[in-house]
């Protein structure tokens, strides 16, 4: 139960200011001329309608107080500033009492601004009680008047009604604006786009409803309560809404990743919208702790220093995400491509924040911390615009000399008619003396991106080399021993006869011929395919 505060104490402390104030404008001890004690002694009447007014902007804007946490202190000073003054709520730094020639009360900064925090409080008015006149209105069940329950339930059909009138202006403009074929093509996700019209609703009802609230002139600790609970959830559906806004734009942006050969950009807007909900939401928590008077001053020095701990326990972890965002910033591979370093050979399936995962030829899965990649020499096999072919030939040492040139000369051949090899730069030639043949330099690179369209062609190059080597009948050799016995005194011609050189001509020619048609119906085919890339190794 509340209790008087004595005249010589009112100017004490800020304390005996506060109390004396709101102690005399209450209904069962209700006397305006002792709450004006607790203003400046300047004029009664004006300090009258002053501590009434500043009564309902406290009851209205829900600053319930709290006595037991006000200093009554008489030499109390503000930790801040260091000045002799103590603010009501931190939401409203211009209501504050101060010390003026020894003695506490409501400063004049304070009487000067209440008009206008009066006109901001109670924006509509506050004369809706003068409606409800009769007894039974002014009956109370469960600490609130007939008239305010009543007005309560108007005000959720305001909010419904706001909410719907609200939701279906934004969705008809929406409709408008979308009219345009590059508007549609930026709102990509219709779902979300609907979304966002329900939240925008939402918190525009919260709005209206906040500020038509203090109207009700309801007791001070339920209208702080219900003002507290409306504003967090005005908070919420702002949050909400950026996020939904948030998610359209990163979708729009998809699309245009989509387009780009790049594939390192489709994994990093996951990663960077993660990154922006996550802010978004740690800035609405923020308000939302506002909201409840937590010291958010404090609680930022104290996560500050509580994250330089984090930070200085989890070192790899910080070396990693910045690892990460090196990777994403240097792109020295994309999703997809072959990559070789240290005793790792895989395709990059995955770059997350803290590693980037890779697929090795065995279909396992290594995991490699970004730190690590970021410093690694790394050889990116899937950035390559030709791949080398490099072999030799061996073929047996009774084979005659022309029909060798004829052989080099058909492998040229085949390499220049074959659809992905490189024409301006290959060789064949006689190579070298082997211990049982004669070996060919097959030395080739082909256009291919990816390991299966590279043996494919050498598939196709080595299968054609063979059925050239058949036709004209050139042995490929194998490692033997063969015992010769010379005939003497004469010796057999070892040149060659040109009847049958001329038909093993033709026959280089027919086998070429098909050999070409063979490439022509393979390209045809292959243009109908589409490859997908697979490991090598």
């Amino acid at each position: 139960m509340l209790s008087q505060v004595d005249a010589q104490k009112v100017n004490e402390s800020p304390y005996h200011v506060i109390y004396n104030h709101l102690y005399y404008l209450q209904d069962d001890s209700y006397d305006p001329s002792m709450s004006a004690r607790s203003f400046p002694e300047v004029n009664a009447l004006q300090n009258q309608k002053s501590g009434i007014k500043l009564k309902q902007i406290l009851d209205g804007k829900g600053l319930y107080l709290d006595m037991d946490v006000i200093p009554k202190n008489p030499n109390y000073k503000d930790s801040i500033s260091g000045l002799s003054k103590f603010i009501l709520d931190a939401k409203e730094p211009l209501i504050y009492v101060e010390k003026v020639n020894g003695k506490w009360s409501y400063s004049k900064n304070t009487i000067k601004a209440i008009p206008a925090l009066f006109n901001e409080t109670f924006p509509f008015g506050q004369n809706v009680e003068v409606y409800f006149s009769s007894p039974f209105w002014k009956s109370k069940f469960i600490g609130l008047k007939a008239w305010q329950w009543l007005c309560l339930f108007v005000l959720l059909i305001i909010f419904v009604a706001v909410f719907y009138i609200v939701k279906s202006i934004s969705s008809l403009l929406l409709k408008l604006f979308t009219k345009s074929s590059r508007l549609k093509k930026f709102i990509a996700d219709q779902h979300n786009v609907a979304k966002s019209e329900r939240i925008f609703g939402l918190w525009i009802a919260a709005v209206v409803v906040k500020y038509v609230l203090p109207t009700l002139q309801l007791p001070p600790r339920i209208s702080s309560i219900l003002t507290k609970g409306i504003e967090i959830l005005a908070v919420i559906f702002f949050v909400l809404l950026i996020l939904k806004i948030v998610a359209v734009i990163f979708d729009y942006f998809g699309k245009l990743a989509d387009r780009t050969e790049n594939t390192m950009d489709d994994q990093l807007l996951p990663v960077i919208r993660k990154i922006v909900s996550g802010i978004i939401w740690i800035i609405g928590i923020v308000f939302v702790l506002s909201n409840l008077n937590v010291n958010i001053t404090a609680l930022l020095a104290g996560l500050s220093i509580g994250g330089l701990a984090l930070a200085l326990a989890a070192q790899d972890t910080v070396k990693n995400f910045f690892g990460s965002v090196m990777i994403f910033l240097d792109k020295p591979f994309q999703i997809g491509d072959w990559i070789h370093f240290d005793d790792v050979d895989g395709v990059v399936e995955e770059v997350g924040i803290r590693s980037t995962r890779i697929r090795t030829f065995s279909n396992s899965l290594v995991y490699v911390p970004n730190a690590h990649l970021a410093d690694a020499t790394i050889d990116n096999l899937g950035l390559r615009k030709f791949r080398r072919y490099k072999t030799e030939l061996g073929i047996t040492y009774d084979t005659q000399p022309e029909i060798i040139n004829l052989f080099v000369e058909g492998i040229k051949e085949i390499i220049n008619a074959h659809p992905t090899t490189r024409k301006d730069y290959y060789e064949v030639s006689l190579n070298s003396f082997g211990a049982s043949s004669l070996n060919i330099l097959l030395y080739v690179f082909f256009e291919a991106d990816d390991w299966s369209k590279e043996l494919r062609g050498r598939h196709e190059v080595m299968y054609a080399i063979i059925k050239l080597a058949n036709d004209i009948g050139v042995r490929f050799a194998f490692p033997t021993q063969t015992l010769h016995i010379e005939e003497f005194p004469e010796k057999k011609s070892t040149t060659p006869d040109q009847d049958a050189v001329s038909e093993v001509v033709n026959t280089k020619n027919e086998s070429l011929k098909g050999i070409k048609d063979y490439f022509d119906k393979k390209k045809s085919e292959n243009t109908n395919e589409s490859g997908k890339p697979l490991g090598g190794e």
